[in-house]
């Protein structure tokens, strides 16, 4: 039985496009650092970052790896300027450094919104089921922008793969979410856009997946029994047919164990 329904966030939830690199998002840094006495350029401020946030792609073990925003902004501050460290103290450093990430997050958004049909998906998904997401982004920026979507109320759980230091299609992200709601993976439908990080990967933990913005199984999932839907709209019917599957699939079984049972008493000899 289906008793759950988890979520990708971006592309899948929302619309998104972000420029994390360009002038508008550096000039919004740059501009708090200098409030706190760190002059730097933008284009200074860019390679920095960059060089800081390579650090930690060659530090980590992890083959999909998924980087932490803000330890790349306190790398910079304490590689940049030990007064603002001290000036910061102990319990300062990274409250700060996480705004500075906040400000390149919000001053890097070109295009954010829900997607077409996503409340009304929500809606009525969440007459029936439990729901969660299962995101590749920062776990602050994940939270702060299904609030502000208005979506975050749907949510029993959010687990987002800058809180763990590695992305999907790494299972672990998957696994993280269908133990804290107390579920077996068998029992959830995963939904999201993209065939390998998605489908494939939640499909490898025994989730159903629905594919998202798709109007026939991809060629490289043959083989996976994979739902595709041309939008959110087409959801909650996807869930409903792997729900009924499931349930017809149950019975037969249930039917096939009690007929094998019922042949065995007849071949058993009586006294």
């Amino acid at each position: 039985m289906i008793s759950a329904v988890l979520f990708d966030f971006y592309d899948t939830l929302v619309d998104i496009r972000t420029e994390d690199w360009g002038d508008d998002a550096m000039r919004g840094v740059a501009y708090l650092l200098r409030y706190r006495g760190l002059h730097l350029r933008r284009a200074e401020l860019r390679d920095r970052a960059r060089e800081a946030l390579q650090r930690q792609i060659d530090g980590s073990p992890e083959p999909h790896f998924e980087f932490d925003l803000a330890l790349m902004w306190r790398t910079v501050i304490e590689a940049s300027s030990p007064d603002l460290v001290a000036s910061l103290g102990p319990d300062g450093l990274a409250p700060f450094s996480q705004s500075l990430a906040t400000i390149q997050r919000s001053q890097s958004r070109v295009r954010f919104e829900l997607v077409g049909g996503a409340i009304e998906t929500l809606e009525a998904l969440a007459e029936h089921y439990r729901l969660g997401v299962v995101s590749d982004g920062q776990g602050a920026f994940v939270r702060a922008e299904l609030r502000e979507l208005g979506i975050s109320r749907y949510f029993d759980v959010v687990v987002a793969a800058g809180d763990h230091g590695y992305r999907k299609p790494d299972p672990r992200l998957f696994r993280h979410a269908i133990e804290q709601m107390g579920i077996a993976a068998t029992s959830s439908v995963y939904v999201g856009n993209d065939p390998e990080r998605d489908a494939r990967a939640s499909d490898a933990i025994g989730m159903h997946p629905v594919l998202v913005g798709h109007r026939s199984i991809p060629e490289e999932l043959a083989g996976v029994p994979v739902r595709p839907v041309r939008d959110l709209s087409q959801v909650p019917d996807a869930v409903a047919s792997v729900a009924s599957r499931l349930r017809t699939q149950a019975t037969h079984q249930t039917v096939t164990m009690h007929a094998s049972r019922l042949g065995a008493a007849e071949r058993t000899p009586h006294a």
